[in-house]
């Protein structure tokens, strides 16, 4: 892992596998108000690794965006601003202490999504950490520069409202 500051981050990535974690669909099926219409706002939250020093960089306001992995339709399925980072013991797995990421974030749906093949064909994001290091811990990131070529895809796919709401507008001046 290559050592990083905050000033290098664009937006944090947190990540689930469908099938060997969190069932983000099942999930997302299981909520009455998930159900609702999409792109929706909603308040979450994610486990992030006690063992990467990231964790702890992860800071309020910094934006981040939610990509689900697996062999089926993998991408960025949410993107928001971190509320709050803070221990989580109620998830004891582990000494440090894991860690918890709150946070707004925009639900962009399964025809909003961006899926992971479009990321590879972007100029600007095809060598994101993501693809290059796949099975890293939470949180992964992608650069300023690559968060702003996520801004641009989101941007295409939903109304600037939406994305001011997640406030990714902020990459896209």
């Amino acid at each position: 892992m290559v050592p990083i500051e905050h000033g290098d981050v664009g937006c944090w990535v947190v990540k689930c596998n469908p099938v060997t974690g969190t069932d983000y669909f099942a999930a997302i099926a299981a909520d009455d108000e998930a159900r609702g219409p999409v792109p929706n706002l909603h308040a979450d939250s994610w486990c992030l690794s006690p063992r990467s020093g990231r964790s702890r960089m992860v800071s309020p306001g910094d934006l981040i965006a939610l990509w689900v992995t697996g062999p089926k339709n993998p991408g960025v399925y949410e993107v928001g601003w971190v509320v709050e980072n803070r221990e989580d013991p109620s998830n004891s797995i582990g000494v440090p202490e894991p860690r918890k990421v709150y946070y707004m974030g925009l639900r962009l749906g399964a025809d909003n999504h961006v899926p992971r093949g479009l990321i590879q064909a972007t100029p600007g994001l095809d060598r994101c950490e993501q693809l290059r290091a796949p099975m890293m811990s939470n949180p992964s990131y992608l650069t300023v520069d690559e968060a702003r070529v996520l801004a641009r895809l989101v941007a295409a796919r939903v109304s600037e409202d939406v994305v001011a709401a997640a406030r990714w507008n902020t990459l896209l001046t």
